[in-house]
């Protein structure tokens, strides 16, 4: 599914945890990878992007994730017993 997205150099600075000053540099970078497919705008210090390339995971990657999304399920379901607990404790 398509569309164009917009970031402004302040998000992109805080996600990657950059100084906004090197954001320009880390944007011209991904498109000469062909990273990403857009422009840049200075003026408005925007980064536009109409393609993003997919990334791929290999199998470990793919293990690594099914046991986080399964510490997760695990986690939710712990918290959902605690909050129906506390919930019958108030309205006793």
């Amino acid at each position: 599914a398509g569309g164009s997205r917009s970031l402004s150099f302040n998000d992109v600075a805080t996600r990657t945890k950059l100084p906004i000053e090197q954001v320009e540099l880390l944007a011209m970078k991904a498109l000469s990878l062909d990273l990403i497919r857009g422009s840049i705008d200075q003026i408005d210090q925007k980064l536009n992007m109409h393609w993003v390339k997919p990334r791929v995971l290999d199998l470990r990657q793919v293990a690594t994730l099914k046991t986080r999304l399964d510490q997760w399920t695990n986690d939710v379901k712990q918290m959902s017993s605690l909050v129906e607990q506390q919930a019958g404790d108030i309205l006793s």
